[in-house]
């Protein structure tokens, strides 16, 4: 049994990977026509760009490539009557399909973790060396509700963990009178909360008198304030399109949720990111369904255009659907987590009809 697990995984990984590679080169290929005339005059910063989209195509080729190389995989074992030979010495169509169960979930589980990681992020890395023509991350002119705060920032350094031109209006329970106005030409996050560097806080007297100054007005070196809101959280916070990993967007979530502050496009990243990927075993087991026993009794040439077709239109609905609800018009709990349930609930039958077979 290990022996014919090594060798039914040796073949389906040797067509995965050319059909990866394959398909990322073709989408890299593409892109660099498309950015042709605004590619930076740098080399290095050429070879990051197909790296990082290398990387950012890899979100929607490797469920396709998962399940094209079980199709390929498929029609070879018919063609050169392997399929029927195994059958043939007892093993069952689950025990043959086993291997490429186990590592197309192995490796649709590795993607997923790789999407809490900085990794998440190599769209945003490519947009930044096309349009600016440099790496990191920077966003200008950020307006952000915390509690009874309203914070402005001219420049948040989400990599560096740093921000410029820091403006915070606090305000009384009410929102009705501000208390205290706290401005900063540098902050840094250290890990929990915000350091404000060279600061100067104008606290608002409420009970105003004719003769006194309704300002006090004091100078500090160091001002501490903004508890776990962390930079990647505000750069996402009203990114339409923007990148997020899945530890940043449950933080979103969390922090936005205490803020009473609409969580529906960051949901719909945090699904996609979480379930968008076990797309390609769930459709797997649902096509291991419609494998012939034996090629005398099939057209292949149709079962394949059949097949491929079907993943395709498949796979079309559901990045449809994932793309309405990361740009809010659609719940994702209805676009994203309704759909993949009833894919998982009818590859689970599947599962159990093959198991009776």
């Amino acid at each position: 049994m290990k022996l014919f697990f090594c060798y039914i995984g040796f073949l389906y990984l040797k067509y995965f990977f050319f059909l990866f590679v394959s398909l990322e080169c073709f989408f890299v290929v593409i892109d660099l026509v498309k950015y042709l005339d605004e590619l930076p005059n740098s080399a290095n910063l050429i070879v990051l760009l197909m790296v990082y989209d290398f990387m950012y195509a890899s979100q929607f080729i490797l469920p396709l490539s998962l399940i094209l190389a079980q199709i390929v995989l498929v029609i070879v074992l018919l063609k050169s009557s392997q399929w029927t030979a195994f059958l043939a010495l007892g093993y069952s169509k689950l025990k043959i399909f086993l291997p490429i169960f186990f590592l197309s979930s192995l490796m649709s589980f590795c993607f997923i973790a790789l999407n809490a990681t900085p990794f998440a992020y190599a769209k945003e890395q490519v947009d930044l060396i096309v349009d600016r023509g440099f790496l990191g991350s920077v966003k200008n002119d950020l307006f952000v509700k915390y509690d009874n705060t309203y914070i402005y920032l001219e420049k948040i350094f989400p990599l560096l963990q740093s921000a410029e031109g820091l403006h915070i209006y606090e305000f009384n329970q009410d929102n009705s009178e501000i208390l205290r106005i706290v401005e900063s030409p540098k902050a840094i996050f250290n890990g929990e909360e915000w350091t404000l560097q060279n600061v100067t806080i104008v606290d608002l007297d409420k009970d105003l008198q004719i003769g006194q100054n309704p300002l006090r007005i004091q100078h500090i070196d160091s001002y501490t304030t903004l508890h776990g809101f962390k930079p990647k959280i505000l750069e996402n916070i009203y990114e339409q399109n923007g990148s997020i990993s899945i530890i940043d967007a449950y933080e979103a979530i969390t922090l936005l949720g205490e803020q009473n502050v609409n969580t529906q496009k960051i949901r719909g990243l945090l699904y996609s990111l979480i379930f968008f990927p076990l797309f390609a075993p769930f459709a797997m087991i649902c096509l291991s369904y419609f494998t012939p026993n034996s090629n005398r009794y099939a057209n292949l040439s149709l079962m394949t255009l059949g097949m491929i077709l079907g993943v395709l239109m498949l796979w079309g609905i559901f990045f449809s659907f994932s793309r309405l609800s990361m740009s809010g018009f659609l719940q994702p709990e209805f676009s994203i987590l309704l759909p993949i349930f009833v894919l998982f609930s009818v590859s689970f039958f599947v599962l159990l009809k093959i198991l009776k077979a």
